[in-house]
């Protein structure tokens, strides 16, 4: 039998049966406010459900993306990072060096001018933690904490499960001072540079898993981390975990 109060879609309903009085809700039981209804809703629900290329750097919108890595100069360190509307991607890396007892977070930001199925482009800001100098003669000797703030531009180009590409710009630097000798107290000098930086970078993967390998200079940093891509409440559809183009067997209509 028809229910003869019908609830109005998206706002709460008051229904007077007998001596009580039912509220209904109908937010988030009526289909019609599943995630697939949002396709086609206005411009900014179909920008944000276009074909984007998973690169290394952006996070497409209501993405979380946690991260570990191994390389040098750190031993390791792990990062997570969320994606905002498609173009701005913040977050925070935890890194451990050799000698530190404890890690040390530092921020992490990107933002993408362009991203397209095939191309991406953009700027890119994080830091890097290298091992304090120490006197040869002293292992104990205190020291400052040397480190490389990078602000890069960056360009990804690729196709399937595979994207690379290149970063380039400007890196601050806090190194020893070679024209000065360490003071009295046993402490070594230290400079600020800005020096030009670049390197190269090549991701292989799915838009919810891969592995980035990464290299950068003149402040030496080498890494492969990897990655996984949650969606919080992104616009796109669901899965991705598997390579583009993989079929496997039970994917397949019957009789092929």
């Amino acid at each position: 039998m028809p229910d003869p109060y019908p609830t109005p879609v998206g706002r709460a309903s008051v229904r007077r049966r007998g001596r009580g009085v039912t509220i209904a809700i109908a937010i988030g039981l009526s289909p019609s406010l599943a995630p697939e209804a949002f396709a086609g809703d206005g411009p900014l629900s179909r920008y944000l459900q276009r074909p984007t290329r998973p690169g290394p750097h952006f996070l497409d919108h209501g993405v979380l993306q946690p991260t570990v890595a191994g390389g040098y100069p750190h031993l390791y360190r792990v990062g997570l990072s969320l994606g905002v509307l498609d173009h701005l991607t913040v977050g925070a890396t935890a890194h451990w060096v050799p000698g530190q007892p404890a890690p040390r977070v530092a921020p992490e930001i990107a933002i993408a001018f362009y991203r397209g199925p095939m191309l991406e482009v953009g700027a890119w800001h994080f830091w890097s933690l290298y091992p304090p100098p120490v006197h040869d003669a002293d292992v104990t000797t205190p020291s400052f904490q040397r480190e490389a703030q990078w602000l890069l531009g960056t360009a990804s180009f690729g196709q399937a499960a595979l994207t690379g590409g290149f970063d380039i710009g400007v890196v601050r630097a806090r190194v020893t001072d070679i024209g000065q000798e360490p003071t009295a107290e046993g402490d070594n000098p230290s400079v600020i540079q800005w020096r030009l930086g670049g390197g190269m970078h090549l991701r292989a993967g799915t838009r919810r898993w891969g592995f980035t390998a990464q290299v950068l200079v003149p402040q030496v940093m080498a890494e492969l981390r990897f990655d996984l891509r949650f969606g919080l409440f992104e616009m796109r559809a669901k899965g991705g975990w598997k390579p583009s183009g993989v079929v496997e067997d039970w994917d397949r209509p019957s009789g092929l």
